[in-house]
């Protein structure tokens, strides 16, 4: 019983920082769903609302406004934004995850449509349907390839004419950010709520808030310390009124956190310049995945890994192992061919 009223609450604290209309679609139905049901819907649902007014040019207009949203307002959201939004957030999370959230997104929309009536037409209904990927294949960088990356940020090689005159605003920023990816693997997320005050520079680690709200301790290399360095004594003199340890690492050349989405339209900016023939494929997530299947070639130990990756499950990390093998397979046979 006890834990049924904390659910509860836990449900009731979702939904007061929700629109004011979503009250009766999460407690006024509590009959349709299991409680631990609609918690999870109201997790994914906030995340989904939260995420387009970061994001969507039309729903920007609701920063610090969310509670005034209507239901009629969900019209502006197309099947292209829900396509774009479900690919970036299976980028974050598991297969079971990302189906969960468009079940969620879903049924919500039903909901703005059937019962509400407040918009014609329900966008997730047009969206692509969740790929479940190949287990023994992950898309990643090589080493090689990886330095190939960091030197087209170093030098700006392959960057256009116009890419090339604002490069050198950006350029210890960029550095020290997808370094900092490929040396810890990150999550964008977990990157994106660095602030100043979460680094401690002396003994090269930062604290990350991960998922479910959890923060730990995460370990990166002398290298990675030094780009980040040499970008905060950049950030002092460029914008520094950010350089507070409550305010973001990583920021505009006007000081505001960078967007989860201005850091994934960044990475495949410079992948697009140094790897042309991996362009479109490389995202902040497969910097992740870069950073676990060079862990493992290494380390080989796949219970160190889970522990790195932050992953709940160790079949999840398990993905990276199996990819590696099927990797090292392929490559004993070729040279056996040869």
């Amino acid at each position: 019983m006890l834990e049924k009223k904390r659910d509860s609450r836990v449900l009731i604290e979702l939904v007061d920082e929700m629109p004011e209309f979503c009250q009766d679609f999460f407690i006024g139905r509590k009959n349709e769903r299991a409680l631990s049901t609609r918690i999870g819907y109201a997790r994914d649902i906030n995340y989904f609302i939260d995420w387009m007014i970061q994001n969507h040019r039309d729903f920007c207009q609701f920063e610090g406004k969310k509670r005034s949203i209507k239901p009629s307002d969900f019209g502006m959201i197309t099947v292209s934004d829900i396509d774009k939004y479900i690919e970036l957030y299976s980028d974050e999370h598991q297969i079971r995850a990302t189906a969960r959230a468009r079940s969620a997104i879903s049924s919500f929309y039903k909901y703005l449509t059937d019962t509400l009536r407040a918009i014609d037409y329900n966008p997730v209904s047009g969206a692509q349907r969740i790929k479940i990927p190949n287990k023994d294949y992950v898309i990643y960088l090589t080493s090689e390839e990886q330095d190939k990356l960091l030197n087209c940020i170093r030098y700006g090689t392959g960057l256009t004419d116009r890419q090339q005159v604002w490069h050198k605003h950006y350029e210890k920023r960029d550095l020290a950010m997808i370094f900092l990816f490929l040396d810890t693997g990150l999550r964008v997320s977990e990157l994106n709520g660095i602030d100043n005050g979460d680094l401690d520079l002396n003994e090269c680690s930062v604290v990350v808030t991960r998922k479910g709200g959890k923060q730990s301790k995460i370990y990166f290399s002398d290298e990675s310390c030094e780009y980040i360095r040499d970008y905060l004594e950049e950030k002092q003199i460029v914008t520094p009124l950010s350089c507070g340890p409550k305010e973001p690492l990583f920021v505009t050349l006007q000081g505001r956190r960078l967007a989860i989405r201005q850091i994934q339209e960044i990475v495949p900016k410079y992948v697009d310049a140094a790897l042309p023939e991996k362009a479109g494929t490389i995202s902040p997530h497969k910097l992740r995945s870069s950073f676990a299947m060079e862990f493992y070639r290494v380390e080989r130990d796949i219970l160190a890994l889970q522990q790195r990756m932050g992953h709940s499950s160790l079949n999840t990390t398990n993905i990276y192992a199996k990819a590696f093998e099927s990797v090292s397979n392929q490559t004993r046979n070729w040279r056996k061919e040869i």
